[in-house]
């Protein structure tokens, strides 16, 4: 038991020792982008907008018109947040920075939502339910996604 301990007291030395021979930037921690989680929290600012027009749209057919416009007006802004994301991303590439994470899965989200506000633009225009099923499977994309924030 007590050569068993020195042993691991032996192996732990060693690695130590490695350790603090060992250059630090081998072990980078990329940089993340201090707008990446401004981009974050108006992902889930767009996307809980979303899923109250969704509510609206099933509850409210007769209004379809006003839906399909702030439908049209969301889908924009999602859009225009996805191309900045992406450009923040592209703009950290040129500085020879790393890939920010957070860029990426804001902009992957934004397809997501993307999708979720054409199927409800389309339920607004056909009143297919299809669209809505649709739009929620849209929803568990954006859950799935939303997992590596």
């Amino acid at each position: 038991m007590i050569l068993r301990i020195a042993e691991l007291m032996r192996w732990a030395l060693v690695v130590a020792g490695i350790s603090v021979l060992l250059p630090t930037n081998s072990f980078a921690v990329p940089q993340l982008s201090p707008a990446a989680d401004v981009y974050r929290s108006q992902y889930k600012d767009f996307r809980a907008k979303a899923t109250s027009l969704l509510e609206r749209s099933r509850a409210q057919r007769s209004n379809r018109n006003a839906l399909q416009e702030e439908g049209f007006a969301l889908t924009k802004l999602v859009h225009r947040l996805s191309e900045e994301a992406d450009r923040d991303n592209v703009d950290r590439a040129r500085r020879g920075q790393p890939a920010d994470k957070s860029l990426l899965l804001v902009s992957q989200a934004c397809g997501a939502l993307d999708f979720m506000l054409n199927a409800i633009n389309n339920y607004n225009d056909t009143g297919d339910l299809a669209f809505v099923q649709l739009a929620r499977q849209a929803l568990a994309l954006m859950d799935a996604t939303e997992q590596f924030f």
